[in-house]
């Protein structure tokens, strides 16, 4: 097995999450308790908790009514997990394979990033022969082992580094209620405007510094030139006056996106250059990235430059971020800043911290 980061872990329900079938033994059947029977299902939602609150999604994949299923989870007194700390929820009777593929195009998110755990070893040996990239760790008969179990795997983080990463499980649930949100609106405008989005630009911001550079690492598709940076090299490019590191922070109604966007920018007289702009793909279809750009031209005028710049290194992933340089740099090869600016987005509230 490789040790590769995972970032999803997908659970079973029945004999999984509790002990006993929902839809045959009700509610009141559910073991789920501090005895020895229920014991092992109560520690082994704690170590859960613990992953998700370490930045790693969790999703159901359940062979169940939900009706009933979501019972045990809303009102089960000794139910750790509940509704909210779980990014995507399949509870139908679909295969079990094909829900795993729906929960990795839901969550944008490889095959290769999940881990499926299931009592049921045909289950888990179906998953094993169609979702090869899937990770399937055999379950012991015991469920006081499950914890021991999950806490042997090497695939995930000991411990959140950002902000970011504590929420991440909160970023994929909120997403959810924007999704439903917006099909209840005509034009994608009229969405945009609703949902009352903010952006907090930051320059040269010492506290965003770790995950400034965990963005530089990870970010590969609206990425113009991979990069990676350390901590200490960004440090340096702060305290550096030719420099200026613009980081950017998107909150709307439904909630905090964190820190999304970057772009580090080597200032000369009559010239802004961005040497690396980059942007999490949860933002994507927002607008964000000509709220961040427009800014920067914005102070870029108001510093006595004339034109921006921005560098571009194509990789295989990195389209979406050549699809936004071919936009904004429609009327020249170069973005003159004081006669064709870039326009933040009229449904955006931009606030400037320098």
């Amino acid at each position: 097995m490789s040790a590769t980061h995972k970032k999803c872990i997908v659970l079973d329900l029945d004999n999984t999450l509790w002990g006993g079938v929902i839809g045959e033994d009700g509610i009141e059947g559910v073991l789920l308790s501090m005895d020895e029977r229920g014991a092992g299902f109560i520690a082994f939602q704690q170590a859960l908790l613990d992953m998700y609150h370490r930045g790693v999604l969790l999703a159901i994949n359940s062979h169940n009514n939900a009706s009933d299923a979501l019972a045990v989870i809303r009102t089960h007194p000794n139910m750790i997990l509940k509704e909210h700390h779980f990014a995507a929820i399949r509870m139908n009777w679909d295969d079990k394979a094909s829900n795993i593929r729906s929960l990795a195009t839901e969550l944008n998110i490889g095959l290769d990033s999940m881990v499926f755990f299931d009592d049921n070893p045909l289950h888990r040996e179906s998953v094993r022969a169609f979702l090869p990239e899937v990770e399937v760790p055999e379950l012991p008969l015991d469920p006081l082992s499950y914890t021991a179990t999950l806490h042997a795997l090497p695939y995930f983080p000991h411990g959140a580094t950002t902000s970011e990463d504590a929420m991440r499980g909160n970023l994929y649930v909120t997403e959810r209620l924007r999704r439903a949100a917006e099909k209840r609106y005509t034009t994608k405008e009229e969405f945009l405007s609703e949902l009352l989005l903010t952006a907090d630009i930051y320059v040269n911001d010492t506290t965003a510094i770790e995950r400034i550079a965990q963005l530089t690492d990870k970010t590969n598709q609206f990425n113009t030139h991979k990069a990676p940076l350390t901590s200490e090299e960004i440090q340096a490019l702060m305290t550096d006056s030719a420099y200026d590191i613009f980081s950017m922070r998107v909150t709307d109604r439904f909630g905090d996106y964190g820190i999304i966007a970057v772009a580090i920018v080597y200032k000369k007289a009559k010239v802004w250059h961005i040497e690396q702009l980059l942007m999490s793909c949860r933002i994507l279809g927002r607008g964000a990235e000509f709220a961040l750009v427009g800014t920067i031209s914005l102070l870029a005028a108001r510093a006595g430059a004339e034109e921006l710049t921005l560098s571009y290194v194509r990789t295989e992933k990195n389209i979406p971020a050549k699809t936004f340089i071919n936009e904004i740099l429609k009327f020249g090869p170069n973005i003159n800043v004081k006669t064709h600016p870039i326009d933040v987005p009229s449904w955006f509230t931009v606030r400037t911290h320098i």
